[in-house]
C-alpha cells in the first residue's frame, strides 16, 4: 500500500470516528514528527494529545453556556483590598476544588452588595474550566421554576435536574421568605445533593440565627440547616455594597438609600 494510500486511509479514519481536531491537525502533526525526527508511537500522541485537548476545551464551553452563570467573574478579578475581612488563603484553597471533591458545601453570608456572588461565580468557573458541570440559579428562579414544573407534573424532572450536576450555585437565599410549598421542595433539593455528596454553594444575606425569618416552619429550617453544615465553610462578608461606594465616588448616589441586589 503506497503512502498516498494510506494517508488517505487515516484521514477516512479520522473522519470517521468524528476526531475533528486530529483530522485537522494530521498535517501539521506529520510535519512535526518528520522536521523532529519522532517516533510512530510519538506522532500518534500528539495528535491524540490535540484531539482531547480540543474534545476538553469543547466541553467546557458547553458546561458555561448550559450553567446558567449571568455574568463569568473570576476569582482573580475579585477585591481583597476591599473586602479585607475575606482571606485570600481560604479562597485559595477553596480554588483547588477539593471541597468539590469532598463534597462540602460552601456558604458565603452578608449584606447586599459586597461580593458574595462574585466570589460564588469565581468558584462556578473554576470547577467548569476544569471539566466539571454546574449549575447557577437564584432562590427566586428556582422558586419560579418549580411552580412552573409542579403545574406541568414535571418538578421530579426539576429535582433531578437540580441535582445531576456536580455543582450546585443558589444565590440570593433569604432575600424572599418562602411559602410552605417552596420550601419543601428546597429542602428534597439539599437533601438528595447532601445524600449524594453533592456540594452546593450559597450566597444568602441572612445570619443563620435568622433563618426562620425565610422559612415558614422552624423545624425545616433547622433540618436544611443541618444538612447544608455538616460538611461545610462559611465565609462571612462585611462592609457596604461596592455598587453603592461607586455610585458615591461618582456623586450619583440619591438621598434616599436605594435597594441593592448581590
Amino acid at each position: 500500500m503506497s503512502s498516498a494510500v494510506s494517508y488517505e486511509r487515516v484521514q477516512e479514519h479520522l473522519e470517521f470516528l468524528k476526531l475533528e481536531a486530529a483530522l485537522t491537525d494530521l498535517d501539521v502533526v506529520l510535519e512535526g514528527g518528520q522536521k523532529k525526527e519522532l517516533t510512530h508511537v510519538e506522532v500518534i500522541d500528539d495528535l491524540l494529545t490535540r484531539e482531547r485537548s480540543s474534545r476538553f476545551e469543547r466541553r467546557v464551553q458547553t458546561n458555561l453556556r448550559l450553567s446558567g452563570i449571568p455574568t463569568p467573574r473570576t476569582l482573580e478579578s475579585f477585591d481583597f483590598d476591599a473586602q479585607q475581612n475575606v482571606s485570600r488563603s481560604v479562597i485559595d484553597e477553596l480554588a483547588t476544588l477539593r471541597f468539590l471533591h469532598q463534597g462540602e458545601n460552601v456558604l458565603f453570608l452578608g449584606p447586599p452588595g459586597v461580593g458574595k456572588t462574585h466570589l460564588a461565580t469565581g468558584l462556578g468557573l473554576k470547577a467548569i474550566e476544569h471539566g466539571h458541570r454546574i449549575y447557577f440559579l437564584s432562590l427566586h428562579d428556582l422558586v419560579v421554576k418549580a411552580r412552573i414544573a409542579r403545574t406541568k407534573d414535571r418538578l421530579g424532572i426539576l429535582l433531578n435536574t437540580l441535582t445531576r450536576n456536580d455543582l450546585l450555585i443558589l444565590d440570593e437565599v433569604g432575600y424572599l421568605p418562602l411559602e410552605t410549598i417552596d420550601a419543601t421542595f428546597l429542602f428534597e433539593v439539599v437533601s438528595k445533593r447532601y445524600e449524594a455528596l453533592k456540594p452546593m454553594i450559597l450566597t444568602s444575606n441572612k445570619s443563620y440565627g435568622t433563618w426562620n425569618d425565610i422559612f415558614p416552619d422552624s423545624i425545616l429550617a433547622t433540618a436544611l440547616l443541618d444538612r447544608l453544615l455538616h460538611h461545610s465553610t462559611t465565609i462571612n462578608l462585611k462592609g457596604d455594597s461596592y455598587r453603592l461606594k461607586n455610585r458615591t465616588r461618582a456623586g450619583l448616589r440619591t438621598t434616599n438609600t436605594e435597594s441593592v441586589q448581590n
